[in-house]
């Protein structure tokens, strides 16, 4: 069969791909349609095809799947924010729990990966603790501010945003109202908007990325400060389970040397460092490794290292060359994963346990398989919904020594 990208094509949902979009088969030919969910049954149209796959939308729902329901947000599939609010969340996480599994056997080669059950979001909504959202002048004293739309670099104009914590939403508004009155110009074409911690002074919006003012974030009452254009866990709801599930993965108790790699502010290494005889922390960000010493001495942690430059080097310099013994190492790489190099600087120094947090099973799975032809074993992987309404999701995986 010969696919045209015009007329109607009768379709049933089969999946859901990474990235949120339905999977329907025409012909053995594999068609991804967004705003769909397994078990639809509708009429699409062809908009791309490639060598392998092809693009539709959908025109007509004939049957809806019943995981179907209502999105509540009325700038559902023009922003580009969300991604499943078609979907209702117990289907959601079913979705994620099958996506991780599938990642796991693909990519790493386990015939039956150690999933755990998902650790849910308290709430589907209002869990996002940082937005940042997109202007463009328009005229002499006026602009749009808004969320970026799907698949293009448009802005949409929402009036809140779900996800987002309710003081995010307070202070987009008044940002938003001013903007239109002229009583207020951004310097650049982003905003960045934190959510207000009890107890602290409301934070600032920050318009630049050079010299923003810092982030006061709490967690299990401890207080940390972020850069304001920088990188923190995203769901405020599940940030502290997030930490107590890697400090019982880590099972730190002694006079362990624990190194925490992409490190960040410091958010594990806060509270790895009481509980550790010697820690470490490597982080390539300038403002997150000034940040992290800052939350360390905050907290009377003086005797802790932290480095600032690449991951990869840093392992070579300071520990594969000196022969420095590690017990443990928490890794939080970006979304890419970690360079490959920083992992075969890993396994040089042997650790007993490696936790590696990720907000992408694909590339985590790829990593583990490097490790996991290195000598180590794969014990668990633990989900957490840390982002609800959206096709992403986060894992944390134990990996231990395969001799141990």
């Amino acid at each position: 069969m010969k696919l045209q990208t015009n007329g109607r094509n009768k379709a049933e949902i089969e999946d859901i791909a990474f990235g949120g979009d339905g999977v329907a088969r025409l012909s053995d030919f594999v068609i991804f349609i967004p705003m769909a969910v397994d078990g639809d049954e509708m009429e699409i149209e062809i908009t791309d095809i490639k060598k392998n796959y092809g693009r539709g939308r959908i025109l007509r729902l004939l049957k809806p799947s019943p995981h179907r329901v209502l999105p509540p947000c009325p700038w559902y599939g023009r922003c580009g924010g969300c991604g499943l609010q078609h979907v209702s969340y117990s289907h959601q996480i079913e979705i994620k729990e099958r996506q991780i599994k599938e990642a796991f056997r693909r990519i790493a080669d386990i015939g039956q990966p150690p999933i755990l059950p998902t650790i849910v979001s308290p709430q589907p909504f209002g869990w996002r603790g940082k937005v940042g959202f997109h202007y463009a002048a328009q005229h002499k004293f006026t602009g749009k501010l808004g969320l970026m739309a799907a698949r293009s670099n448009h802005i949409v104009e929402i009036d809140r945003c779900l996800i987002a914590a309710e003081s995010i939403n307070t202070k987009y508004i008044k940002l938003k109202r001013d903007i239109q009155n002229g009583t207020f110009r951004p310097p650049g074409k982003r905003l960045v908007v934190w959510s207000d911690e009890s107890g602290e002074a409301p934070t600032e919006v920050v318009t630049r990325t050079k010299g923003a003012p810092d982030i006061i974030r709490t967690v299990l009452g401890k207080r940390m400060t972020v850069p304001g254009d920088g990188f923190f866990q995203a769901n405020i709801l599940l940030t502290e389970r997030l930490v107590e599930e890697v400090m019982k993965m880590a099972a730190v108790s002694g006079n362990q040397t624990v190194l925490d790699l992409y490190a960040g502010s410091g958010l594990f290494s806060l509270f790895l460092a009481h509980r550790a005889g010697r820690l470490y922390c490597v982080e390539w960000d300038q403002d997150a490794a000034r940040c992290a010493r800052i939350n360390l001495d905050r907290h009377g942690i003086t005797d802790a290292t932290c480095y600032h430059g690449d991951v990869s080097a840093v392992l070579e310099t300071e520990f594969v060359a000196p022969v420095r013994k590690v017990d443990s190492v928490i890794l939080d790489p970006p979304r890419d994963g970690c360079a490959r190099q920083a992992l075969l600087s890993l396994v040089k120094l042997r650790p007993g346990r490696i936790v590696y947090i990720s907000c992408n099973p694909q590339t985590q799975a790829r990593d583990v398989k490097v490790l996991l032809a290195n000598g180590y074993r794969l014990e668990a992987v633990r989900p957490l919904d840390m982002f609800p309404q959206t096709p992403h999701v986060e894992t944390i995986a134990l990996l231990t020594e395969g001799d141990l």
